[in-house]
């Protein structure tokens, strides 16, 4: 019974993120590539790398105070430990559905995919609020007005992406929602 759940979990997993990319595409006039059709397939979804940027952005003062706030803030540090803590609940998930429910260490490793998925987004928003953060920060230290151009550049250089898609796939928030958060646009 709980290989044919899983099965149907992983099938509607693949049919909505078959949806999540077409939506996207639809939306943000952006081709997806091979990494679309990679992203749709599970386990290779949890490693496929999302490209953010068509180029990177220009170094400028408010990228230097962007970064000096996530080292004042301990942001390397505070994610290096969320993710520390996140392995540690992933080897208890994965030794409980080998000794406890007896499952092979295949399907344990599919249970733990899709357990991981809310988890994933979970750790992705937290991510969010240490960039929402270093970017008070740095506008805190340069001034609105250097912010909106920063947040201007950072817009041309980024690859469109909705906030449904960032949220599930990125650690960092899109542009203009960065902008919307940072200047109240």
């Amino acid at each position: 019974m709980e290989q044919v759940l899983l099965y149907i979990l992983l099938g509607v997993e693949v049919v909505l993120r078959v949806v999540l990319e077409v939506r996207e595409r639809r939306l943000t006039q952006v081709r997806g590539g091979v990494f679309a059709v990679l992203r749709v397939v599970p386990l290779l979804n949890d490693i496929v790398p999302l490209p953010e940027m068509r180029k990177t952005p220009a170094e400028s003062a408010f990228v230097e105070k962007h970064e000096e706030g996530h080292r004042s803030l301990h942001h390397g540090i505070l994610r290096s430990v969320t993710k520390i803590i996140f392995l540690i609940v992933a080897v208890w998930f994965l030794a409980a559905m080998l000794t406890r429910f007896g499952l092979s260490i295949y399907e344990s490793v599919l249970w733990l995919h899709l357990a991981a998925i809310p988890f994933r987004a979970i750790f992705h928003l937290y991510c969010w609020n240490q960039e929402y953060e270093a970017d008070a920060y740095a506008m805190k230290q340069l001034g609105k007005s250097r912010a909106k151009d920063a947040m201007r550049e950072l817009a041309l250089c980024e690859i469109p992406y909705t906030k449904l898609f960032a949220v599930i796939y990125r650690e960092h928030p899109t542009a203009p929602l960065r902008q919307r958060h940072l200047l109240g646009k």
